[in-house]
């Protein structure tokens, strides 16, 4: 999976504006499969909120050649696969029909595959039942 980054830390709203149209173009242009655009969460704005990422957010909703070059925006907090791995400091732009694809190599792949499965889910689960269960007798 071709996977591009654009990290906007630091920009001003319309530096990251424009470095994110240029990345834009350029992945459609190269039909790369995802873009994950690096926004941040906001943590470090004086008002705690991320002007960037709602701003960049609504850009790129508004972006007719996205949907023209068959792309999708996914938030970085959705719980497609292709996202599980992100968080909401991230907005990814995914080319359609691959949002329910894991990122990484194969290898990479299969882990997310078992990890992310309601097998793996119920494991997971299992697992901090039985840690929570050694933690209480260890009292």
């Amino acid at each position: 999976m071709k996977l591009e980054k654009v990290d906007l830390h630091g920009l001003s709203l319309e530096e990251a504006r424009e470095k994110t149209r240029g990345n834009l173009n350029w992945c459609i242009k190269n039909e790369v499969e995802v873009l994950d655009i690096i926004h941040g969460k906001g943590h470090h704005s004086s008002r705690n909120f991320s002007v960037i990422k709602k701003e960049i957010r609504k850009m790129l909703s508004e972006e007719p050649s996205l949907k023209e070059s068959g792309y999708r925006v996914v938030p970085g907090e959705s719980d497609f696969p292709v996202a599980l791995t992100f968080d909401e400091g991230h907005t990814l732009v995914v080319m359609r029909g691959l949002e329910k694809e894991y990122i990484g190599g194969k290898k990479q792949q299969e882990k997310n595959q078992r990890i992310y499965s309601s097998e793996g889910k119920k494991k997971r689960k299992e697992q901090k039942s039985i840690n929570a269960e050694k933690r209480k007798k260890s009292r």
